[in-house]
């Protein structure tokens, strides 16, 4: 609401009354005005004439009215204030669930055009004046408190998820994909043979990569190096094991980057290929053992990664 006040040399004063500011002058004044008409009525009786008893009285009257209506505004200010703290309290709650949204959406890989938590809600529609209804201190209190509830409950859902997602990550990273070097060719497959060395028929558990010599060697899964140096018949090898059963092996290295103990990720170069051990020339041995088992590498070599 707006009241212009004109002054005599035609400049005006604009006075800004909201809903609540526009209750208490309406109170007051009801307060004002009951108190002149009783004043008026008590006059009336006495025939015109005011007595000093009756001027304390409402004097006295006017003085407790105002004093009440001074503990409105205290009370009214208090509500306020208690709301104001409250919608604090959320908006520092909705700024770590935001931060907390991005970094979800990140890690799930989800476009940042799709959802974008520091632009505001697409929503509107036409607004119709004629069916507004302002709300009571009591309804946005409960509307306030119902809204709590809901970003505690999205909270911890988001942060569960967030812990999947994490986690889903991890196995992503233990779980072996995608080949050791960068060039090379399948110069014996898993599965039975003739072994080159000894000319004899015997189960070969990895897969054979030939490639150059001197090309660096990734690890195709994240997990802790358990062995890292030489070991008969496999020459220079590195050995990484998961801690959730997989277990990788790089051998007839020619140089050994990594040592025992230490917590690799996926891609991290850990040697070099070589022509160590028992070998005819310049490969690396690949295997992959689930539980002690080993498993054909091939289709964990021409995987793709997961991230």
């Amino acid at each position: 609401m707006h009241i212009i006040l004109v002054r005599s040399n035609a400049r005006s004063i604009t006075l800004r009354w909201n809903r609540r500011r526009s209750a208490l002058a309406a109170l007051a004044g009801l307060v004002l005005v009951g108190v002149f008409l009783a004043a008026g009525y008590e006059w009336a009786r006495s025939g015109g004439s005011v007595s000093p008893g009756i001027v304390a009285h409402w004097r006295g009257r006017l003085v407790t009215e105002a004093a009440s209506l001074q503990t409105l505004r205290r009370e009214n200010r208090s509500e306020i204030d208690a709301l104001a703290q409250r919608v604090a309290g959320l908006e520092a709650r909705m700024s770590q669930l935001d931060a907390l949204g991005a970094v979800l959406t990140q890690r799930a890989g989800i476009s940042p055009k799709l959802f974008n938590f520091n632009a505001p809600v697409p929503e509107g529609g036409p607004s119709n004046r004629s069916r507004e209804i302002p709300l009571s201190a009591h309804q946005l209190s409960g509307r306030i408190d119902r809204l709590a509830d809901r970003i505690g409950a999205q909270r911890l859902a988001l942060r569960s998820l967030n812990r999947r997602v994490a986690e889903t990550r991890l196995r992503r990273q233990i779980v072996p994909a995608g080949h050791p070097v960068q060039s090379f060719w399948v110069s014996s497959p898993f599965g039975w043979r003739i072994d080159p060395i000894t000319g004899r028929l015997e189960f070969h558990e990895g897969i054979d990569l030939a490639a150059p010599e001197g090309e660096p060697i990734h690890a195709v899964a994240a997990g802790v190096v358990t062995w890292a140096g030489p070991r008969y018949g496999f020459g220079n090898i590195v050995i990484v094991n998961d801690g959730q059963g997989y277990t990788t092996y790089y051998a007839h290295c020619e140089k050994v980057f990594v040592k025992v103990g230490q917590v690799i990720r996926r891609g991290t170069v850990i040697a070099l290929v070589g022509d160590t051990g028992m070998s005819t020339g310049p490969h690396v041995h690949f295997e992959v053992l689930r539980d002690d088992r080993p498993l054909n590498p091939a289709p964990f070599v021409f995987a793709s990664r997961g991230g």
